[in-house]
């Protein structure tokens, strides 16, 4: 759980700095997705689902292939397409503000930052990985 947080946490700081007082809603929602996202990412064995595979007598290439399997649910797709879009709407919202008067410097970061988190969202969720 830790390494999730350690990404999602991060990674949401430009929007919140960006529009927490005037996009109270659209930080709220990105938060929210956030927490969504990092359970659907904590995967117990309990939780896990279980398939069967078989590679007949090499068990040593169906061991590995089970270890590298990595599948991504439609939920979690969605959810990482709309958090991709809450950054991109935050990013279009506080440049359209005039960047609340922040400095230029700190503006584009908080902008640049903002388009780059929603690629990496909208790419993963495109692409499920």
């Amino acid at each position: 759980m830790k390494s999730v947080a350690a990404i999602l946490i991060p990674t949401s700081a430009p929007l919140l700095v960006a529009n927490t007082k005037a996009q109270p809603l659209l930080c709220l929602t990105a938060t929210a997705l956030a927490f969504l996202l990092m359970r659907m990412t904590i995967n117990t064995s309990s939780q896990a689902a279980t398939c069967k595979i078989s590679f007949g007598k090499n068990k040593a290439k169906e061991k590995k292939a089970i270890e590298n399997v990595t599948i991504t649910s439609m939920s979690n797709r969605i959810v990482r397409v709309s958090m991709g879009s809450c950054h991109l709407l935050g990013a279009l919202a506080y440049s359209l503000r005039n960047f609340d008067d922040h400095p230029a410097l700190l503006s584009w970061a908080l902008v640049a930052g903002q388009c780059v988190v929603s690629g990496i969202w909208l790419s993963s969720g495109k692409n499920g990985q």
